[in-house]
């Protein structure tokens, strides 16, 4: 089975992920920047990747607008966030980001990635920064751990992380 991993990162961690899984797989990775020169009736496979921003998977659309031309294959989409796995947020991205119809064609994931400060633009490390403000203003306690745990750069990728998502590609359809 041919197995097309297509990702956009802006800062790493996708990018990380999916190289992991095109080695593991066999398959072919392929920048976001680089997806008009793909021919997606190549592949039995068809993983899409890229990072959460602002509660949405960046590029997204993409996906969707294809998803005619998937018919037939295997789709899997995941994205890569600084939330740990299991936060409640990320089953809501996860359940809000695709229609029953689209829930039915495809199978997303979640992988734990990490923030990046050094790779991000000024637009999203002022974000942060503003996000950072608000949590520390919480009465909660878990707010204001969040807010030291975003502080900096870190990363908790993990190659361990992708074994669902290949037992899901390796399944039969």
């Amino acid at each position: 089975m041919k197995t097309l991993i297509l990702y956009h990162s802006k800062t790493g961690f996708t990018e990380r992920y999916a190289k992991w899984l095109a080695e593991a797989l066999q398959g072919d990775c392929v920048p976001f920047q680089n997806r008009r020169k793909i021919d997606l009736s190549l592949y039995d496979r068809v993983v899409f990747g890229a990072g959460c921003h602002a509660g949405t998977i960046r590029k997204l659309k993409w996906l969707k607008d294809n998803l005619p031309k998937l018919a037939g294959k295997r789709v899997a989409v995941f994205c890569t966030g600084a939330m740990p796995p299991g936060s409640p947020e990320i089953e809501r991205l996860l359940n809000g980001s695709f229609t029953p119809e689209e829930q039915n064609r495809l199978r997303a994931f979640y992988l734990w990635g990490g923030i990046n400060y050094e790779r991000m633009g000024l637009a999203d490390r002022t974000l942060m920064s503003i996000f950072r403000k608000m949590l520390n203003k919480e009465q909660w306690e878990e707010q204001k751990e969040m807010a030291k745990a975003i502080a900096k750069s870190f990363d908790r990728t993990n190659p361990a992380y992708l074994e669902p998502l290949k037992e899901y590609l390796r399944a039969d359809p």
